[in-house]
């Protein structure tokens, strides 16, 4: 065998030759070789023992990196014999002759003098320093449980005839086992000494009730200024009555201020977990149970999701009575689907096509259906993404906003959110790399008129009928003619408009109508429609302007009923319902976000990552002990040091959007980063639709979200601060300081699923033409 020959076997042996080197220090070479070298032929298995015989052997070369080093050398001595190395190469020779049990052998006189194994080490360093710098913590949407830690700061006193000559004293915390009251001068108690405090008549606990508690110690808070005595429950407290007390405290908790230090940590998740929805492209659809299944109940819309789902039309598209129910089903198995929508023109006509990813691709119309609707500039794709919500979750949106259940019991019967995302821009560009055939498309698989009847919730800031409404339930007519009306429900009323429910539908397009409502003593008054829905028949007028006499007697006819309509008000129904819906839809959102703060130093403008536990999209990256390397989405892949064009250009506008693709070798588990243009256009591309075919590899595909941050609040901002301005004033300031601090929402979404059926298709993103390539064209 050639000398060339065998240091290719060494070389490809070389990890196999490393761990024998332990077993030949301990005279065990051959254990070694029959446990790692059955199937290795004999010829190959005695060059390796000869190279680890070899490399095993004491030597007395004196040691040299100094024409290769990249800091300063100096001179000392090892092992007895002379070193001129630098401090990398100090640091391999220690570890080296650690796997030698410190011995100078060959094996470490050649580590430490070559050249590849230096840098090999350093790039080893340089990549931790890159993993580290771009580690972020990570939260948890589940609200922080804190155990036996939790304590309240409830607004009532106590009092004791023996504490502080049974004055009342404020309790600033309450616990399970243990209670602390504040005094401005330190009482004058001993250690170990029993008080039987009584409680004043507080919902939640018996009348009269008094506890036994124990001193246990006595402190100066140097935020209030005031002295704290520390009480923990008498062991002979009855059991029973400290039941009680911890049910009421777990009740109470989300309706009242908690201890300072877990009020703060609880107001920091509350807030960060409000901007993370208020800033989110995902459009919240809340589904309601009912005695066949389920329905679409509400969607919560902010400004942003509203503008980047391309509107309230483009979300309607998912309640057509034929698509919903096989969304739902799919959702139900695989947590994810996409829906496609859009205008196909065929000789007999244009007609809209509705159908999920998975439909379009089991009957083989993906490839054509994508390339025709890109062709016309109709093409439309929502991602959805379908999460359960508990009773848990509603109980407490119940309890944090202090609202009645009976009065919301439609709300109740919420039991799932549907979160949808677009995704058109994924999709445009594509075309069919060979010429196919259309099918016809089945007629399940074509937009359906019908669709369920949905509410609309908005912020505050986006109401669109801004004066106040109430909720009416009264018979009325439509003059449809000279001498012929039609008769309406009225749904709602306001001073100039309201809302009306039609007993068949326009048989053509109206501008105006004439209504008469006796019981509010309207009679053909002329209304302008400003919206009309086909699907549920609703129509929204408005008063003209110069019926000030009847906008009037409207509101006239509210103040002598305002007992019966003050129930009745759509603002404070629309207030409530929203903090509702907010309140569960925080807890649900459905992919991870990093929030962004303003810093001199551009790696430390990641704060914190939120994510559900089941959330997928950090994937092939995972989360351990709280921490997240998100090196893989943001690092310069060349670069030997921690940087980042991609955050640069994130927070510098130049990007609002990009997919960061890998691909995972099933065999060893192996990940290898593809950059997006040679992924898209190179050909790259035919390669990983070949190993993806094959069954080797694993496409990873992240969407990235820039979402800069629109306003220092969210619309629950206020309301989050008020109860941590009632017990600490100081980190109330700070923390209402802080929310002009966030910058940027940075939103992690995989699209793996839509981008490995784009791959089967065979479809390929068209290559945008250059400035000059365009120029060079029309010339």
């Amino acid at each position: 065998m050639s000398a060339s020959t065998e240091q290719q076997i060494i070389k490809q042996y070389q990890p196999l030759i490393r761990a024998l080197i332990p077993y030949e220090q301990d005279n065990r070479l051959l254990e070694g070789l029959n446990k790692f070298t059955g199937r290795v032929p004999g010829n190959v298995r005695k060059i390796i023992k000869d190279e680890v015989m070899r490399l095993t052997c004491i030597t007395d070369a004196p040691a040299d990196n100094s024409a290769f080093a990249e800091f300063p050398v100096f001179k000392f001595s090892h092992f007895g014999i002379e070193m001129r190395l630098d401090k990398v190469g100090a640091r391999i020779l220690q570890t080296e002759s650690q796997l030698y049990q410190n011995r100078y052998t060959v094996g470490v006189f050649e580590t430490i003098t070559n050249s590849d194994f230096y840098q090999a080490h350093l790039k080893k360093e340089n990549y931790k320093k890159i993993v580290d710098a771009f580690t972020v913590e990570t939260q948890s949407l589940d609200d922080i449980h804190f155990g036996n830690d939790l304590a309240i700061a409830p607004n009532f006193p106590v009092s004791s005839l023996e504490f502080e000559k049974g004055k009342t004293c404020t309790i600033s915390s309450l616990g399970y086992k243990s209670m602390s009251l504040e005094s401005k001068r330190p009482p004058k108690v001993s250690a170990k000494e029993v008080f039987n405090f009584q409680f004043p008549e507080v919902p939640g606990l018996p009348k009269g009730m008094a506890i036994k508690y124990v001193v246990s110690g006595i402190k100066f808070n140097k935020q209030t200024e005031k002295y704290e005595t520390q009480f923990r429950l008498h062991p002979s407290t009855d059991p029973r009555l400290a039941k009680i007390l911890q049910k009421y405290i777990d009740m109470a908790s989300f309706q009242q201020p908690l201890q300072r230090e877990l009020e703060s940590e609880r107001a920091m998740q509350d807030l960060e977990r409000d901007r993370v929805l208020d800033n989110s492209p995902w459009v919240p659809l809340f589904i309601q149970k009912v005695d066949n299944g389920v329905k679409p109940l509400s969607a919560l819309f902010t400004a942003v999701n509203e503008s980047n789902s391309g509107g309230i039309a483009n979300i309607r598209q998912l309640t057509s009575m034929k698509l919903f129910p096989r969304i739902l089903k799919e959702l139900f198995k695989y947590k994810e689907t996409f829906v496609v929508s859009g205008v196909i023109e065929t000789k007999k006509g244009e007609f809209r096509i509705l159908a999920t990813l998975r439909e379009l691709e089991s009957a083989g119309f993906l490839a054509p259906v994508i390339h025709l609707l890109n062709k016309n500039e109709s093409l439309y794709c929502l991602q959805c993404r379908l999460s359960d919500v508990a009773r848990d979750d509603r109980q407490k949106a119940y309890a944090i906003h202090d609202l009645i259940q009976t009065d919301y019991e439609e709300l109740d019967a919420i039991s799932h959110i549907l979160f949808c995302k677009n995704v058109s821009a994924s999709l445009y560009g594509l075309a069919v790399t060979e010429r196919r055939p259309m099918p016809a498309i089945p007629e399940e698989l074509l937009e359906d008129t019908a669709q369920y009847p949905f509410s609309l919730v908005f912020d505050e800031d986006m109401n669109r009928r801004s004066e106040a409404r109430y909720i009416i339930d009264k018979e009325g007519a439509v003059k449809s003619g000279l001498l012929s009306s039609s008769p309406v429900l009225v749904k709602d009323i306001s001073s100039r408009g309201m809302r009306i429910v039609l007993s068949e539908p326009f048989s053509k397009p109206e501008k105006e109508i004439k209504v008469s409502v006796p019981e509010l003593k309207i009679k053909n008054q002329k209304y302008d429609i400003v919206g009309y829905s086909a699907a549920t028949r609703e129509v929204r007028l408005r008063l003209p302007s110069k019926r000030d006499a009847i906008a009037a007697g409207i509101l006239q006819f509210v103040h002598k009923n305002y007992a019966w309509f003050k129930n009745k008000d759509t603002n404070l129904l629309h207030r409530n319902t929203h903090r509702f819906l907010w309140e569960l839809a925080v807890r649900h959102h459905p992919s991870a976000s990093i929030l962004c703060i303003t810093n001199r130093y551009l790696l430390n403008r990641l704060k914190t990552v939120y994510q559900t536990p089941a959330c997928d999209d950090l994937y092939p990256f995972s989360s351990i002990e709280n921490v997240v390397p998100m090196h893989g989405f943001f690092a310069d892949k060349d670069a030997q040091k921690p940087k980042s064009k991609l955050l640069v250009d994130m927070f510098h506008g130049a990007v609002t959007g990009v997919s960061v693709v890998h691909c995972v070798r099933k065999s060893d588990n192996k990940l290898v980063y593809l950059p997006e243009t040679d992924f898209l256009y190179g050909t790259m591309r035919k390669h990983v639709h070949n190993h993806i075919q094959e069954d080797k590899v694993e496409l990873c595909v992240t969407k990235i979200d820039v979402v800069r941050c629109q306003s220092e609040s969210s619309p629950m901002t206020k309301k989050r601060l008020a109860q941590l301005s009632r017990i600490d004033k100081p980190m109330y300031d700070r923390f209402n300081v802080m929310q002009s601090s966030y910058s940027h929402v940075l939103y992690l979404t995989s699209e793996s699923v839509l981008q490995q059926a784009v791959l089967r298709a065979r479809l390929r993103p068209v290559k945008p033409q250059t400035a000059k390539a365009s120029q060079a064209e029309s010339a």
